[in-house]
C-alpha cells in the first residue's frame, strides 16, 4: 500500500491458480506472459496476454492461468473510497470482466508503473492519485450496465455482509441474518448467492480471510490475527488460508513490502 495514495494497493509478480476468491476492492489485472481463466457464478472467461480483467468487489469468483510457468500479472487493487471519489459505488462493474481495449491496458500500465516504483522515483503524489483516479474514471466509462447487470434496489445482502463484517470472530447465525434483512432464511441465503456468489456462511469466511490478510500486510502476528478474525487458533487459520490462496500466513506477509507483493502475489 503506498504512503502517497493509501487506497490503492499494487502487485507485480507470478500468477496464480485460486478458488472462490473475494474482495473488497475493485481488483484490475494486467494478464501477462499467459492466458489466464477467471470462473465467475458458473462462466468462464478468458483474457488474452495484453488484456485486462476487472473483478468486482464482493463477488466470488476463481481464477487459472493458462502456464503457470510463464504466467505473469501485474495488479491494482483500488478501495470503494477510492472509486466513491470518481463514480457511485456500483458504477464500475462488468458483465464480462474481460476488458480487451488496448488504450485502457496501456493506461493501466502506466499507472501501475508510478505505484509501483520506489519511494523517490515515483513523482509526486499528486501525479500519482490523478492516474489513479482518471484510470478509474475510464473503468467507469467501459462499464457494462444491461439486463440485471445492477440491482442496487435490493439492500438485504449489503445488510448481510456489513453485519457480517462486523462480526468477524463470532459464530454468526442464520437467525440473525433473518432478523438484520428481514428475509426468510431460504430467500435470505439465495439473495446473498445471487450478489455475492456465496451462500452467508461462504462469505464471512472470506470476509474474515480478506481482513487476515490486511492484517498480515501490515505486519500484525499470525496468533493476534487468528484471533481477531475468528479462528480457534494459529493452526486453524494456516490451514484455511493455505487452503484458500496456496500459501501460509507466513509466507503471504513475508513476501509483502511497502506497495507490493514479490514472488507468489494472492491480491
Amino acid at each position: 500500500m503506498s504512503d502517497d495514495v493509501p487506497d490503492v494497493v499494487v502487485v507485480d509478480g507470478r500468477a496464480q491458480s485460486y478458488s472462490g476468491n473475494v474482495h473488497e476492492e475493485l481488483k484490475v489485472v494486467l494478464v501477462l506472459d499467459s492466458g489466464f481463466t477467471v470462473r465467475r457464478r458458473g462462466t468462464a472467461f478468458h483474457a488474452a496476454p495484453g488484456q485486462l480483467l476487472a473483478l468486482h468487489p464482493d463477488d466470488a469468483h476463481s481464477g487459472q492461468p493458462d502456464d503457470p510457468g510463464s504466467a505473469h500479472w501485474r495488479i491494482m487493487c483500488v478501495s470503494p473510497s477510492l472509486i466513491a471519489e470518481v463514480a457511485a459505488p456500483d458504477a464500475v462493474r462488468y458483465g464480462d470482466p474481460v476488458i480487451r481495449d488496448g488504450a485502457l491496458a496501456e493506461r493501466f500500465r502506466s499507472v501501475h508503473s508510478s505505484l509501483y516504483l520506489p519511494p523517490g522515483q515515483a513523482g509526486s503524489a499528486l501525479r500519482q492519485e490523478t492516474g489513479v483516479l482518471e484510470f478509474v474514471a475510464a473503468l467507469a466509462r467501459h462499464a457494462y450496465d444491461a439486463e440485471g447487470g445492477r440491482d442496487t434496489r435490493q439492500r438485504a445482502p449489503e445488510l448481510v455482509r456489513e453485519y457480517l463484517r462486523a462480526n468477524f470472530s463470532r459464530n454468526v447465525t442464520l437467525d440473525e441474518l433473518s432478523a438484520i434483512a428481514d428475509l426468510s432464511k431460504y430467500r435470505l441465503v439465495r439473495a446473498c448467492t445471487a450478489r455475492f456468489g456465496l451462500p452467508p456462511h461462504k462469505l464471512h469466511l472470506r470476509l474474515r480471510l480478506d481482513r487476515a490478510r490486511e492484517l498480515l500486510r501490515r505486519g500484525t502476528g499470525i496468533a493476534e490475527v487468528a484471533y481477531e478474525t475468528g479462528f480457534h487458533d494459529q493452526p486453524h487459520l494456516t490451514r484455511v488460508f493455505a487452503r484458500a490462496y496456496g500459501m501460509t500466513p507466513a509466507m503471504y506477509q513475508s513476501t509483502y513490502r511497502g506497495t507490493a507483493w514479490t514472488g507468489w502475489a494472492s491480491r
